[in-house]
């Protein structure tokens, strides 16, 4: 898949952020019958360890990549196996791992290189920037699930971009 540029990113983001509840429910319904396997895994991730509030997000998150990536290609999106999500979330939990330990400053390296290297740039910029905000008042994100939460959304991004 071609890299998909900041232009799309955004307008997807804004279209998507402005919808209405109902609107909002519809779209989950249609993401259940295309990508099945993407909905459960955003549903299931971090079960036992993100509170609802960032649940919430991780969902909502999901669901805006993949309109992303579904406007930035030219041909349908791929339906993602469990296999591909397995083979996807391993990689992704590996590189983690890599960085776990590890000094701020070889870390801050670390991701500069993946970010360089990484075909969707523009969309995991968007998923990094939108996990940074401040929460919306009464909305309770910890800081240190965000990087779990970004490994979470970087493998559907890695799913669709095969």
């Amino acid at each position: 898949m071609n890299p998909i540029p900041s232009e799309v990113v955004e307008k997807t983001w804004k279209r998507v952020g402005s919808m209405s509840p109902l609107q909002g429910k519809k779209m989950i319904n249609e993401m259940s019958k295309q990508q099945p396997v993407i909905l459960a895994y955003l549903l299931a991730a971090g079960d036992d360890l993100l509170n609802q509030d960032e649940r919430e997000l991780l969902l909502y998150l999901g669901v805006v990549v993949w309109q992303i990536m579904i406007q930035g290609n030219n041909a349908p999106l791929p339906k993602v196996t469990e296999k591909a999500l397995d083979k996807a979330e391993r990689k992704n939990m590996k590189m983690l791992e890599r960085f776990a330990g590890k000094a701020f400053d070889q870390m801050e390296k670390g991701v500069e290189a993946m970010f360089r290297n990484y075909n969707q740039r523009e969309v995991l910029k968007y998923v990094v920037e939108a996990l940074m905000e401040d929460p919306e008042e009464g909305c309770f994100i910890r800081e240190e699930n965000k990087g779990i939460m970004m490994v979470f959304l970087k493998t559907v991004i890695d799913c669709f971009d095969r």
